[in-house]
């Protein structure tokens, strides 16, 4: 093994995690690694390259800061790192991409294309599903000011008759009360003449 590659354990040594951690990582994150520190069930024959060591150190970093796993692959994506890193390492180890290179580069891409296609449908069908609430609640509120309304012109019709009724009463008693106070006057004159 040349000095630009580190075993599992060797790496796990030098970032401080255990080796089960690094594994993981290894996994996890393998769309950022190289090749060569592919994925296997008990590790062995895997290398890690520096620049593999960084990834995972930025991981590292990451996970204490508190992002999640989903948070870190976009950060590391907007950092250029994962399928051109790949092709370095195989550039540096072949002088140029070999079919499986290539192949593992483009399945990668092609994985990183379907799951970001998978993520726009999913938050599409969010906002169709937000849409459809926000319809639905449109159409409610409809419902209920026409409710509103015709309840406010049935309580207007209805404070309209009171006013009505209210006058015509007053309006009768006004009356009364003259005619009472003419009779009360005549009776008052009759009985001094």
């Amino acid at each position: 093994m040349t000095d630009d590659f580190k075993t599992l354990q060797d790496a796990a040594s030098e970032l401080g995690v255990t080796l089960d951690t690094l594994q993981l990582w290894a996994r996890d994150y393998s769309l950022f690694l190289s090749p060569a520190a592919g994925v296997g069930e008990d590790g062995a024959g895997r290398r890690l390259t520096s620049e593999d060591l960084l990834v995972l150190r930025r991981i590292k970093e990451q996970l204490a800061a508190g992002l999640n796993s989903e948070e870190i692959s976009e950060q590391l994506h907007a950092e250029g790192r994962g399928e051109t890193a790949r092709m370095q390492i195989v550039s540096r180890e072949g002088g140029s991409i070999s079919q499986a290179g290539a192949f593992a580069v483009l399945t990668d891409t092609l994985r990183a294309m379907l799951e970001n296609q998978q993520t726009i449908q999913n938050s599409l069908q969010v906002n169709r599903n937000l849409q459809g609430v926000i319809i639905q609640d449109n159409f409610n509120l409809k419902e209920e000011n026409i409710k509103l309304r015709e309840r406010m012109q049935k309580l207007e019709q209805e404070l309209a008759d009171l006013r009505k009724r209210d006058s015509d009463h007053r309006l009768l008693l006004e009356q009364r009360l003259a005619r009472l106070e003419q009779e009360a006057r005549r009776s008052i004159w009759s009985k001094l003449f």
